[in-house]
């Protein structure tokens, strides 16, 4: 039985030990360049295809490498980009460098970030030879090359044998095959960018020159566009920069900004949607094998700097109102004669510059659509989609039968035709749960682009809950589409729900590109099916009498009927309602279903207890249904024998009382296990009507909710409708969907810290009613997002609940990088993180080190440029001993696994944007650049440069402390860190401050906690049996006290809780400090939950504010914990620390206050304990006022009278008094108040001072 369920995008990509490295030795003639493409497509083949688009004069085949996610399918929305190399066949350059180029991409696919995420998002051809039988008869070595070479067979120049845009096509194929092979793949693929590489120069140039008027009149209107495509490539090359190439042979031998204009890019750019830049890459036409190391080298950048800019400009869809994507609709710009058309499945590209246009698509037959004043970023395209509409379409009314499908705002729109079910083409039997699971991961496997397969929780037995998520990009959050769920086998023995939905899933898989409404549905919504809520109970129900044994799952629990009674009880539920209940709350479902046998068929089940509002509607979705099943395809009526009544509550109750869906129960049959060969009976009855039930998601009031003043969408708003109990809620970016039947209604919006708002709002059945609000601020409220933190808190309680976590770090994108990097890889590293996830990541110098390196530190974050007050600061730290190797790397894989699942995991993206993850992989770099793979235990590279273990360095005020030190100092005393983890090896164990002797820190229990909670979600390190040495055997709980373990003065951990305030915790990887680099993977595996434990953790936080009697934030104040440990109240009276789980004595001191004591528990899964402490004023402030008054009385006498002396003594007795009254709530001179209020007197000896005050 599988265990872990990844994405497809990264099935079979497997990190292997050992890279291939390339040799450089020499060219590939064209049989062995055959046989290394073949071997890259079947080594490859997820991500790699091999393809011949036709053949040279001489029968060699024109070999095409497809490098991509779903490699040898079609599919929408990616740019599709080329290469193509060695036109003229001695120019041999281009085509050994795009072998090279190849092998670079699918190596280090999974690797390297930069390339990941190129592969995963663009649609790569790369033609290494275009005339491989003039490469044949070139010779290695000649730099200006002969037209034996140059030309084809056939003495045609294949580049200039392509016809101009006025000229019909006059050479026959027979001549130039290669030259027709291409311009059809042209015209095929529509592709978005092109380049052609050639040799003989250093230079890069763009269309015109065949002496057109285009030419005449300044090039094309896309003159600038074509200028910054060259100069992406020349300023990554290193020759092609300077300007100056200086090619003995080269008429042009200085050139303005490297570019000219030349080349075969006028068919690309007029036939072929294409933009293509055609680029010199050498003087030499055919250099010597001896220099193909270098030309790799200078155009490597280059060639990879150039496929990024077919993600500039526009992209989107063109569709029909019904879904259909258009082909061939002409895409036109203001300002510029270039048009492109759309592909295959109505997706299009234009390469824009920044700025604003107006876009238009039009087609024959249909209404033109113009957007006006479209922005265009820099290194982003804008999503623009297109619905174009027919000419005077009929508005019509539907019955049944022909169901509206609604894309439109305020639009009906007859339901395009459906086709009939192939049932024939159906899996129709009864699956075992291993066979359920290999059949969804079959079609997880084909369907990948329309499909994501993933685990909601686990069976009491352990059985994966399976859930398919079926649309258009998904696994990833899609603005603007409603969520659909379908639920099945929630009775174990109710074989037939879940029989269904496996067809249910199987028919839109197959369907969709082929069948109008499937196509529109995936299109258009998210659709959750899990087909099996009780694998326990329906693999208990195979082996005994089915009316009896596997209703309930395997604790014999009836699971329908024990869902809690109220949204927030705590109940005890079964594993299998647990994870229910958590998926559908992280979702925003407009309607759900659960598919039920034992129930007449068609029959439609909704909540008894009802709103009159709600009642409508759900008796309009029950008619809807059981008109389709009984009307199109008729079938007697059955009434089964009994009805299973519940005893607890259901799970429609529950959903409509607790959550934002309406579900109901849609009955298949009487039979729980019919035979096998009535499913297909059973699925030509419901399919149509099922199909329906999606469709009525879109049949609903939507709109947004937004901010008045800013216009950004409010998360969780509520959106309420009078009469109706039922509420719903915005999703993060402030949308809502709300069913309701034809009528009048009033709606109302509100969200914390804003005035509600309310509408009247007339709903017809025949098309969608668009209602927006825009809410404006309350400045009487608070404006705190409270809704999105209590979100937050549920997400973080079910993360902390036992196996929640290490079933979401299975579940996520692995990023698959894991390799030794050198000072100069890992800083490139960290570029490409930040290059490809800009906003979410920034890269920051610390300082350098003794040999001038840098101290690279990464933040990762989702609110880079607005930090927020609440959100807690984490720091992961390694290398601090550049012999301790394996850190560096766990924090770099850490970091992008981190970065790959935001905006894909719902929970990732929470956690990064509600936190501050700040990484410094290497403290160390230049010890890190000395130590040796495969050394355990040698010293070298322990110390830095200048041999400091810079664990003993830092000192308080320690001016000759060495830079790395420094740098760390700096960021660990101004940076508010909650807690930090530092990444060691040579052992495996955990341990906390402090490392000096004969001192225990304030929370030592708290420290103590912390770093058991690595070591207990390590697999082996809570053990402490690992016997690295002697010292290190049983060791309780695998945790040591820094200074038990090893005692020294002057660590890291000692000054980040001293000056920092901030908890360290220094965990030891491995008993190896520098193990060989296949050890790495499983190194990463078993400390990726606990990294991810401790970034949980620092949101289980206690924490409060501290206010007088009056409501009013005490600034100054300092609780303390457990009568050991201070925290400070900052400027508006909050405070956060981390505690143990228990209950804890808070001391609340502050100057004017009384002392007010508290206590506040803190358990394991309770996210935040948050207090408010009212402190009473207390009285010695009045007194110090009438202390005042007769201070200035004994004053005034003074002036008149001899007796200086007694005036002096009585001073000082009002002030001992004064400050009897002032210390009677600190209990000794090392109070933390003692600092915070100094005398506010002068010297005793000035008594006039006094008259200042």
């Amino acid at each position: 039985m599988s265990q872990n369920i990844f994405p497809l995008q990264i099935l079979g990509l497997r990190r292997t030990n050992k890279v291939y490295e390339e040799t450089y030795k020499g060219y590939d003639n064209y049989a062995d360049m055959t046989n290394r493409l073949q071997r890259f497509s079947q080594k490859y083949a997820h991500i790699c295809s091999l393809v011949s688009i036709g053949q040279s004069v001489e029968g060699r085949e024109l070999w095409v490498t497809r490098i991509t996610t779903s490699p040898t399918a079609d599919v929408p929305g990616k740019p599709r980009f080329k290469y193509v190399g060695n036109i003229h066949g001695d120019e041999a350059l281009s085509r050994q460098l795009l072998v090279y180029l190849i092998e670079y991409l699918l190596t280090q696919y999974g690797r390297d970030v930069r390339v990941t995420e190129l592969v995963n998002r663009t649609d790569i051809y790369i033609m290494a030879s275009m005339n491989p039988d003039g490469f044949e008869r070139a010779v290695e070595g000649d730099c200006t090359g002969s037209s034996a070479g140059r030309e084809n067979t056939k003495h045609y120049d294949l580049d200039k044998s392509f016809p101009d845009q006025d000229k019909a096509f006059s050479e026959t194929s027979e001549d130039i095959p290669e030259v027709t092979a291409v311009m059809q793949w042209i015209l095929e693929k529509k592709f978005v960018l092109s380049g052609s590489l050639r040799g003989g120069s250093v230079k890069a140039t763009y269309p015109f020159h065949d002496g057109s008027s285009y030419a005449a009149s300044g090039l094309t209107t896309d003159d600038a566009l074509f200028r910054l495509l060259t100069h992406t490539y020349t300023e990554n090359h290193p020759i092609m920069k300077m300007k100056n190439p200086d090619c003995p042979d080269d008429p042009n031998k200085s050139f303005r900004d490297g570019i000219t204009t030349w080349g075969m890019q006028n068919y690309n750019y007029f036939k072929g949607n294409c933009f293509e830049v055609t680029f010199g890459l050498s003087c030499c036409k055919y250099p010597p094998a001896s220099q193909l190391s270098i030309e790799w080298i200078n155009n490597k950048e280059a060639l990879l700097a150039y496929i990024h800019q077919a993600h500039i400009g526009v992209r989107g869809y063109v569709m029909t109102r019904s879904g259909f994507g258009l082909p061939n609709v002409t895409i036109s710009v203001s300002g510029t004669d270039h048009n492109i058309t759309t592909w295959m499945f109505g997706d299009y590209y234009r390469l824009l510059l920044p700025g604003r246009y107006d876009i238009t698509a039009s087609s024959p037959g249909f209404l033109s659509n113009t957007v006006k004043n479209v922005p265009v970023i820099k290194g982003k395209a804008t999503l623009l989609n297109f619905t174009l509409e027919e000419p005077a379409e009929e508005m019509l009314l539907l019955d049944p039968s022909e169901q509206p499908m609604i894309t439109n705002d305020r639009l009906s729109t007859p339901g395009p035709p459906i086709s009939k079910s192939p049932i024939h083409t159906l899996d129709f039997q009864h699956h075992s749960y291993d066979e359920m699971e290999m059949f969804l991961q079959l079609l997880s496997v084909v369907y990948p682009y329309i499909t994501y397969l993933k685990s909601a929780g686990r069976s009491v037995q352990g059985r994966n809950l399976y859930v398919m998520e079926i649309s258009t990009n998904p696994g990833v959050d899609q603005q603007g589409k409603p969520e659909v769920m379908f639920l099945g086998n929630l009775h174990g023995n109710e074989f037939i729900g879940r029989g269904i939905l496996l067809n249910l899933i199987e028919y839109l898989c197959r369907n969709y590109d082929e069948d109008p409404l499937v196509t529109h549905l995936v299109n258009s919504t998210i659709i959750h099916i899990m087909p099996s809520m009780n694998p326990d109970g329906y693999e208990l129900a195979l082996k005994g009498d089915l009316s009896v044994i596997g209703h309930g799952n395997s604790h014999h629990v009836d699971l329908n009927a024990d869902f809690p009674k109220q949204s927030r009880s705590r109940n005890t539920v079964e594993a299998e309602t647990k994870a229910v209940m958590n998926w559908i709350k992280a979702h925003f479902f407009v309607l759900s279903a659960s598919i039920r046998g034992g129930t007449e068929s068609g029959l439609v089940v909704y909540p008894s207890s009802l709103d009159s509002v709600d009642k409508d509607m759900f008796k309009s979705v029950a008619e809807a249904y059981y008109l389709i099943c009984f009307l199109i395809v008729y079938h007697p009526v059955s009434h089964c024998f009994c009805l299973l009544h519940n005893v607890g509550t259901d799970l429609l109750t529950w959903a409509y009382h607790s959550t934002d869906t309406l579900a109901v129960d849609i009955g298949l049959s009487c039979e729980l296990l019919p035979p096998e060969k009535l499913l297909s009976e059973y699925w030509e009855k419901n399919h149509r009507a099922l199909l329906h039930f999606i469709q009525r998601v879109h049949l609903v009031v939507r709109g947004m909710v937004t901010d008045g003043q800013s216009g950004k969408g409010i998360a969780n708003a509520t959106v309420m409708v009078e009469g109706s109990s039922h509420h719903v809620h915005t999703s993060s970016t402030g949308q809502y969907w709300r069913p309701l039947a034809p009528g009048s209604y009033h709606i109302t919006a509100s969200a914390s810290g804003y005035t509600p708002m309310s509408v009247s709002v007339h709903v017809l059945k025949t098309w969608v009613e668009q209602v927006d609000f825009k809410l404006n601020r309350d400045t009487l409220q608070p404006s705190v997002e409270e809704g999105e933190q209590k979100d937050f808190e549920t997400l973080v309680e079910w993360l902390l609940a036992p196996g929640e976590l290490d079933q979401l770090v299975r579940s996520l994108i692995p990023a698959q990088t894991l390799q030794y990097r050198t000072y100069k890889e890992r800083s490139g590293f960290l570029r490409g993180l930040t290059l490809n996830f800009p906003h979410i990541t920034r890269l920051y110098s610390l300082g350098q080190s003794t040999e001038f390196r840098t101290i690279w530190a990464l933040e990762i974050a989702g609110n880079l440029k607005f930090p927020q007050p609440a959100e807690p600061k984490i720091r992961f730290l390694a290398g601090v001993h550049g012999n301790a190797a394996v850190g560096p790397e766990l924090l770099l894989e850490f970091a992008s696994f981190l970065c790959l699942n935001y905006g894909r995991n719902p929970a990732i993206t929470k956690l990064i944007d509600r936190s501050r993850i700040l990484i410094l992989p290497c403290v160390n770099p230049d010890g890190r650049e000395q130590a040796q793979e495969g050394l355990c235990s040698s010293s070298v590279g322990y110390t830095n440069a200048n041999g400091t273990d810079l664990d003993t360095d830092f000192f308080y005020g320690n001016a000759s402390a060495q830079p790395e030190t420094l740098a760390v100092m700096d960021l660990i005393s101004g940076g508010t860190f909650s807690l930090s983890i530092v990444l060691e090896g040579g052992f495996l164990l955990a341990t906390y401050p402090y490392d000096r002797p004969n001192q225990q820190a304030q929370n030592e229990e708290t420290l103590r906690y912390l770093a058991s909670l690595y070591a207990s979600s390590h697999p082996s390190m809570h053990l402490g049996k690992l016997r690295c040495t002697k010292k290190s055997e049983g060791i309780p709980g695998g945790i040591l006290k820094g200074a038990d373990f090893r005692s020294h003065t002057g660590s890291m951990k000692d000054f980040s809780l001293d000056v920092g305030l901030c908890p360290e915790i220094t965990v030891y990887t491995g008993c190896c400090m520098f193990p060989s680099e296949p050890h790495l993977f499983s190194l990463w595996m078993e400390n990726r939950l606990p990294l991810f434990r401790m970034l949980l953790e620092v949101h289980r936080r206690l924490s409060g504010v501290v206010r007088d009697s009056e409501g009013r934030p005490v600034s100054d104040a300092v609780v303390v914990v457990n009568g050991s440990m201070n925290v400070h109240a900052d400027s508006q009276g909050r405070f956060t620390t981390l505690v143990a789980p228990g209950t804890h004595q808070l001391m609340v001191q502050a100057h004017g206050y009384r002392q007010e004591l508290q206590q506040a528990g803190s358990s394991l899964l309770t996210l935040m304990t948050y207090i408010i402490i009212n402190c009473p004023e207390i009285l010695y402030p009045r007194l110090a006022s009438l202390m005042s008054i007769l201070i200035c009385a004994l004053l005034i006498w003074h002036l008149r009278s001899a007796k200086f002396s007694r005036i002096q003594d009585g001073v000082r007795w009002l002030r001992r008094k004064r400050d009897v009254l002032r210390m009677e709530t600190i209990a000794s001179e090392k109070s933390p108040l003692q600092q915070e209020f100094p005398d506010e007197c002068g010297s005793e000896e000035d008594p006039f001072l006094v008259e200042g005050h």
